[in-house]
């Protein structure tokens, strides 16, 4: 009996189509050579995975390639997601790089980004003056925003001609309505930096701020209380606007935890027994130096009697 195997079947399978395809013309063997493709191995890897230029691209990459073709709004999109880690890593030098960009094509929320960097000295090396350029340009336009941080960037920078131009902004934000550049100009006003000194309306501009809930002024008031700076001495009205600029979620005027009081305690004790500790053993070695020496005279005494 004439055995077959499983790969003579499958040879006469594909054979026996193939002569029933003998006459057919219905398919150009041209066309379709250049329009068919050779059929894959199912079982090689990668088999069914799509070409790369194939593969759906992410937000990042699709709006890189719009900010290369010259768009600063989507420049400033890009410096964002690489900023904040977004449809791929965070590379603060990659977001600085993309909010340059974006305010080279004008795009001002690029450059107050980009300066922003600057000032701080992220994602590269800090480059105050071109911050505060940047800033200025901006708060020439009305920017109340970028005058203020203009300010900040100035009195950061310490200077008295510095100093002064910042009291200058401060006061220019706060004209327009803008309540932290009122306690700013104030703070610069009782020290009397970058212009003339003037602790009592520095107090009362405290005062109407932290009325106004500003938790920065009821913590320069509480200041101002406890110096009295401005006005009369007052502890215990300083203690309140200090717990209510707490309240306000100013952290600096909160009093420490009691943990960390606690903590700070035990360390002392801890210190304390150690140095008692030490004392003790200290006194201990003296004793028993004393008693070794006392031996020894002893010895030493009935060693003479002896001799004589």
């Amino acid at each position: 009996m004439q055995r077959f195997t499983l790969s003579s079947i499958l040879l006469l399978a594909c054979l026996a189509p193939a002569c029933t395809k003998k006459n057919d013309t219905s398919v150009d063997p041209d066309s379709t050579a250049t329009t068919m493709t050779p059929s894959k191995d199912p079982d090689a890897p990668g088999a069914y995975d799509k070409p790369e230029d194939d593969k759906p691209k992410d937000q990042r990459t699709l709006q890189t390639e719009a900010c290369e073709s010259g768009k600063g709004d989507v420049c400033t999109s890009v410096g964002v997601m690489w900023e904040q880690g977004k449809e791929g890593p965070a590379d603060p030098a990659k977001a600085r790089e993309f909010y340059e960009k974006g305010c080279a094509l004008n795009h001002k929320v690029g450059c107050s980004y980009y300066a922003a960097m600057l000032d701080a000295g992220i994602g590269g090396p800090a480059d105050r003056k071109g911050a505060r350029d940047l800033f200025l340009t901006a708060c020439e336009s009305g920017n109340m925003a970028e005058c203020y941080n203009a300010a900040v960037s100035f009195e950061a920078s310490g200077t008295p001609d510095d100093k002064t131009q910042a009291r200058e902004l401060y006061k220019q934000v706060c004209g327009s309505g803008q309540v932290p550049a009122c306690v700013a100009e104030a703070r610069l006003m009782m020290l009397g930096e970058g212009g003339p000194k003037d602790a009592k309306k520095a107090r009362a501009t405290f005062q109407t701020a932290c009325d106004g809930g500003d938790g920065s002024g009821c913590f320069n008031l509480a200041l101002a209380m406890e110096k009295g700076l401005g006005g009369k001495k007052d502890k215990k009205g300083a203690a309140a606007m200090k717990e209510k600029a707490c309240t306000s979620g100013l952290k600096e005027a909160c009093p420490p935890p009691a943990d960390a009081g606690k903590a700070k305690d035990a360390g002392a004790a801890k210190d304390a027994g150690a140095a008692k500790d030490a004392g003790a053993a200290k006194d201990a070695g003296a004793a028993k130096d004393a008693g070794a020496a006392k031996d020894a005279g002893a010895a030493k005494d009935a060693g003479a009697a002896k001799a004589k």
